[in-house]
């Protein structure tokens, strides 16, 4: 590499390390016991600093295919491969929220940008998709400002200012033929200003702290949210024109975004994360090849978790509402077996979606997809602590340090005893006692379901071995506590799905994590009050994507607080 290239990137590095945010004050919970140090008043705005944004691991590819295409990215995944992915922190489930910056992220940037700067450089075809008059055998200064001031407004998400397209072309010029088009490319992809979403141009408002987003950085906030990729020619051309700052303009584009396709597919990512569906495939183990009893498991839990995805997209396209995901009586399986687990017909995908059984299932919790476990077994604890924290927002305490060796193990099959007794007796003893009262209730309701997702009135006991231990009768009653302090008892799921659809804790939870999704971070000060405020409008009967349209209609969308 010329020795040129390498200061350049020297320069990148060094911004690149710089390129950090902290958040100083605790996180509000919804359904915690904290009170918050704010109080919500109708018209009031109190946006919190929030942290420099890197572009996700997602978000930084599907960047990179829309400036260079889909055929040279697939041909660069060795080299993106060496970028790590985005790793949730504490009990927020979303990758994006992950802004650390570590030398594998800088080396792995690195390697992106010089594998693209390479292919496109030295293949005629892709000189001529992303360069255009550039692609011919020679780079002149004329046609590589002309590329470099369209590839910079791409790259960078707004207009070049301040000198970087002269900057950009005297340095290439100093090079050779295409390895012009090289160092363009190149610096650019390394450049802070792509990998990151600098919002600190904006004007000042009154009180000094906070500032308007920019029309280019609203448009790239807008599209990275609901598309999870960089804006398009349409709303790069409303940032310019002006229209993006008024009301209806920019009323307008969100309704354009959240109607694309591509805002259905950020959506559905959304809830994946949110209820952890990507658990992985059913393994191959002794215990499995017994309950499974014939049923083919290869690519099954796949199909299991697009039917979870086909109840959210219909309720989206229907105008229903989370209430309706969590008690929906329909079923949404393709397949024969899926549809067999069920025991219903199986579902077209145009006509309606047929109806499941009556009192054995109704709604997300009941699907085999939020239930199957690889090896088919049941973990009340778990099923019951993922209900406490991802669905309720409650916040669950991690198990004591100082615990017996055995104390997490799984109890062992016996003849006679249900899984839900048998963890049950793990925990009759304080401190576990009170602690496990929480969530382990919450559980044990989802124990009509076993492994792979299949009602039943009994459980079939199978150890680890697969040493068949015959059937113990299932114990339905639980007092959930889906509020800490309520008692009522339920029988089984479906009045737990209810339960928790009825709960003022639902809607406050979703529009809890959606701000989490939508901002990349936990819930701080004020925050609370749009949280409140959305789940408000969702109880008074917003439909779910209504609901996850207004978040771009929250103030705090708009606008940022500056660091100190």
């Amino acid at each position: 590499m010329p020795h040129r290239r390498i200061i350049i990137l020297g320069l990148a590095l060094s911004s690149l390390g710089g390129c950090v945010g902290t958040v100083d004050e605790p996180p509000w919970r919804p359904g915690g016991n904290v009170e918050p140090p704010v109080t919500c008043e109708e018209g009031r705005e109190d946006p919190v600093t929030a942290p420099l944004t890197r572009l996700s691991r997602d978000e930084y590819e599907a960047s990179l295919r829309a400036l260079v295409g889909d055929a040279t990215v697939d041909a660069i995944a060795p080299a993106l491969a060496g970028l790590p992915g985005d790793e949730p922190e504490g009990e927020v489930a979303f990758g994006r929220t992950d802004q650390r910056i570590s030398p594998q992220h800088i080396s792995g940037y690195y390697a992106a940008a010089d594998a693209v700067a390479s292919r496109v450089s030295g293949d005629r075809a892709l000189r001529e998709q992303v360069a255009g008059a550039c692609a011919a055998d020679a780079v002149d200064e004329t046609c590589l400002r002309s590329f470099a001031e369209r590839f910079l407004r791409l790259a960078l998400r707004r207009a070049p200012e301040g000198g970087e397209v002269d900057r950009a072309v005297s340095v290439a010029m100093e090079l050779d033929g295409f390895e012009r088009l090289h160092a363009v490319l190149f610096t650019t992809l390394m450049s802070p200003d792509f990998i990151y979403r600098f919002e600190n141009r904006g004007d000042l408002r009154d009180n000094d702290t906070v500032i308007e987003l920019t029309p280019f950085e609203l448009a790239t906030r807008l599209s990275y949210h609901f598309w999870g990729e960089p804006p398009d020619e349409a709303l790069l051309l409303a940032a310019e024109d002006g229209s993006l700052g008024s009301d209806d303009g920019y009323a307008a584009q969100v309704d354009r975004l959240i109607d694309d396709p591509r805002a259905d597919a950020t959506l559905i990512a959304f809830f994946e994360e949110w209820l952890h569906l990507d658990r992985g495939p059913f393994s191959s183990s002794p215990r499995l090849d017994v309950l499974r009893d014939g049923i083919a498991t290869d690519g099954l839990a796949a199909e299991m978790r697009e039917e979870i995805r086909d109840l959210i997209r219909y309720e989206l396209d229907q105008g229903g509402s989370w209430g309706d995901v969590l008690t929906s009586p329909r079923s949404f399986a393709r397949t024969d077996r899926l549809a067999s687990i069920y025991g219903v017909e199986v579902w077209d995908g145009a006509g309606a979606p047929p109806l499941l059984p009556e009192g054995e299932r109704s709604g997300l919790l009941t699907r085999a997809g939020m239930l199957y476990t690889s090896d088919g077994s049941t973990n009340p604890f778990r099923r019951g602590a993922f209900l406490r924290r991802s669905l309720l927002c409650d916040h669950v305490d991690p198990p004591p340090g100082d615990l017996p060796a055995d104390a997490l193990t799984p109890p062992p099959v016996v003849a006679g005893q249900s899984t839900r007794d048998a963890f049950a007796a793990k925990v009759v003893d304080e401190p576990c006692r009170s602690c496990h009262a929480q969530f382990s209730p919450l559980g044990y309701a989802l124990e009509p379901y076993d492994g792979l997702g299949r009602y039943r009135t009994e459980e079939w006991l199978v150890t680890t071995m697969g040493e068949d231990r015959g059937y113990a009768t299932l114990d339905l009653l639980t007092v959930p506590r889906v509020e800490i302090t309520d008692e009522t008892p339920t029988m089984g799921a479906v009045e737990l799905s209810q339960r928790i659809a009825d709960s003022p804790k639902a809607n406050l939870c979703l529009s809890a994590q959606y701000f989490r999704f939508t901002f990349r971070r936990e819930e701080q000060g004020y925050d609370r009050c749009v949280v409140e405020g959305l789940a408000r409008r969702i109880d008074e009967g917003m439909s779910l994507r209504d609901a996850l349209r207004a978040i771009a209609f929250e103030p705090g969308f708009r606008r940022r607080r500056l660091e100190n």
